[in-house]
């Protein structure tokens, strides 16, 4: 039989151990409920890489019973090239004892390709040593949405940010740098940002007084706006900017920096300055042209009723002189007045193709002979050959002029004259409409001008030059012939650095081929035809439509004039004054219409004794395109 006390020994024990095996179970059934419950994929992974376990979660998002993963290989459910690229090595490094987190997205049949984090955790046995991994596996998708958008939306401020042409920054509130875009960089001349950052707004103004004056508004009002003011680029260059900017406070209202943007208009200034320019010489323009048409009315009574008072008197008489002077002042007035139009634009222009670099080798040929000692000329034709609609001896004028102009400025100290002819492409931002133009560059290195006298060049009656040379009248001649043929023309120079004039004329193709409608065909002959002005002439006048030879009264000049139907008689031999070539023509009975193109002080008084009336226009220098060929046709008219 059992002891007595066998029973009161036992019992406690078994119930003991049943009841330490009744919490392990409920222990085991519950962390199977909140394993089973977790929005988390939670598995059980062995050293063979293989699933032990897997929860409800895991088993729902791959559309699977855990019966059919429990056993698997991980290759098996997420791919190999997966497995082997993403999951293996984590595994590995978390089966050496440590946890490990990554993040990574994976293919689900319930939910498609989705973001997780997951976190690897080593599990040990009695002896510590890691026998399995307890793989947790967290659902970002949602948060990595989110911060994929905020990385977009601030990728394309940045980009905004950079590409505007609109310039931001920040500075503290002693006004120093702390942060710029690229505009702001691209506007002040500079390329890294370090060169600014650290620095003061204050050294980029022209007057850093005035900002102490914007600083102390901002901090006082919290936003202002600042326009035309005149900052300094990195390189020392003025830009004209406009700038707002705004005061950032913190949650107690104490400035923390400054927020702004800085636009720069320096090239709309410029516009609008020009602009201005343009507008007020169009205003002198319109005023000198209508005095200049009223004052030729007077001076060609003047000049012909001088002209008959001579015929009465005496060569040697006082009287004879002084209206001789008469004569000569008003020539002198009359070529003034021929300029005045030519600024006002009310001449008029027969315009033809032309070479451009035709008419700089005249240009070019016509002054290297008189170059002053120590002056050099030199053509740069990057594209020889551009064609424009112009007068090309209107063209020739303005050349010549410019460079005279270049050549006096140079006259005390020497230097160089470069007359580069290019091509250039104007879009629709510029004052020209779009297209491309001959860009036709006079840079000289002479004494240049200050910006103040720069912007009075082009006005009438004004002049850069000494004292009492000139009328003042060559470069407003020069705006109103290239105005006239719808170019433009740019200044820039620099107190002894010298000057750059760029003239902007509209190219053309090829030669045109098409007459003036106002020009009839006629065989014509210059006499002298050696010198600049002579070419060019005979070089116009062969793009209109006529036959041309010229002629020194060196040659067999009298027989080669009896072929042509117009001769012409340019006033430039010094070896065979005008007079001696009309008495020779008129000698040899060769009775051709002659059109007289003379500076404005000569008088043929030779011409005059001669009964032969063979002289039926006389023009003044310089006569243009226009002016030669209603001559011609007019001689041509008569005569037939």
């Amino acid at each position: 039989m059992p002891h007595p006390d066998s029973g009161k020994t036992n019992r406690p024990e078994s119930v003991a151990k049943r009841s330490k095996s009744s919490r392990t179970d409920r222990d085991l059934f519950f962390a199977e409920q909140i394993i089973d419950s977790s929005r988390s994929m939670i598995t059980i992974i062995n050293r063979d890489y293989v699933y032990e376990k897997v929860n409800r979660t895991f088993c729902l998002n791959h559309n699977r019973e855990a019966e059919s993963v429990v056993g698997r290989k991980l290759e098996e459910v997420w791919g190999r090239d997966n497995f082997n690229k993403n999951i293996k090595g984590n595994i590995d490094h978390c089966f050496t004892g440590r946890v490990v987190f990554y993040q990574a997205f994976f293919e689900t049949p319930a939910w498609g390709r989705r973001y997780y984090e997951v976190v690897l955790r080593p599990v040990r046995n009695d002896r510590e040593e890691v026998t399995h991994v307890l793989a947790e596996t967290f659902d970002i998708t949602e948060i990595k949405l989110k911060e994929q958008a905020a990385s977009e939306i601030e990728w394309e401020f940045r980009n905004l940010e950079s590409n505007l042409p609109i310039g931001f920054f920040r500075f503290d509130n002693d006004g120093v740098m702390l942060h710029v875009n690229k505009a702001f960089l691209r506007i002040i001349g500079v390329e890294n940002e370090n060169e600014v950052i650290g620095r003061s707004m204050r050294e980029f103004y022209k007057d850093p007084e005035l900002f102490d004056i914007h600083l102390s508004k901002l901090h006082s009002e919290g936003i202002a706006s600042f326009g035309r003011l005149e900052l300094k680029a990195y390189d020392g260059t003025m830009i004209i900017c406009r700038i707002n900017a705004f005061t950032v406070r913190d949650g107690s209202g104490n400035p923390i920096y400054i927020d702004g943007a800085m636009e720069d208009f320096t090239r709309e200034a410029d516009l609008e300055k020009r602009l201005l320019q343009a507008q007020k010489l169009d205003t002198i323009g319109m005023l000198a042209g209508g005095i200049a048409h009223d004052f030729n009315t007077i001076l060609t009574t003047i000049y012909g009723y001088s002209e008959l008072s001579l015929e009465t008197l005496d060569k040697s008489s006082e009287a004879y002189n002084n209206i001789w002077r008469i004569l000569q002042a008003a020539g002198r007035a009359r070529s003034l007045t021929n300029q005045i139009l030519a600024f006002s634009r009310h001449a008029g222009q027969e315009r033809i193709s032309v070479r451009v670099r035709d008419i700089i080798s005249e240009t070019t040929g016509s002054l290297k002979p008189v170059l002053p000692p120590g002056i050099d000329v030199i053509e740069v034709l990057v594209s020889p050959d551009l064609m424009v609609s112009a007068d090309p001896t209107q063209l020739y004028r303005v050349f010549i002029n410019l460079a005279r102009n270049a050549i006096q400025a140079m006259e005390d100290k020497g230097g160089k004259l470069t007359i580069t002819l290019d091509s250039r492409h104007c879009d629709k931002q510029g004052r020209l409409p779009e297209g491309e133009y001959a860009l036709i560059r006079f840079a000289d290195t002479g004494k240049g001008m200050d910006e103040k006298t720069a912007g009075r060049i082009f006005e009438p009656f004004f002049t850069a030059g000494k004292q009492g040379k000139g009328t003042g009248l060559g470069l407003s001649v020069v705006y109103g012939i290239i105005s006239e043929i719808d170019g433009d023309i740019n200044v820039s120079s620099k107190a002894d650095e010298g000057t750059v004039i760029d003239i902007l004329i509209p190219a053309t193709g090829a030669l045109a081929e098409a007459i003036p409608a106002k020009a009839s065909r006629a065989e014509v002959m210059i006499i002298p035809g050696s010198d600049s002005e002579s070419r060019l002439i005979a070089m116009a006048l062969s793009a209109s439509g006529y036959g041309v030879s010229s002629s020194d009264p060196s040659g067999d000049w009298i027989s080669e004039a009896g072929r042509a139907e117009v001769i012409i008689v340019t006033d430039n031999s010094p070896s065979l004054p005008a007079a001696d070539i009309i008495y020779s023509l008129a000698h040899h009975g060769v009775e051709r219409p002659v059109l007289m193109i003379s500076d404005f002080d000569v008088w043929l008084a030779a011409e005059k004794e001669l009964t032969s009336g063979l002289i039926k226009s006389n023009l003044f220098k310089p006569a243009s395109l226009k002016e030669i060929i209603y001559s011609i046709d007019g001689m041509i008219n008569k005569t037939s």
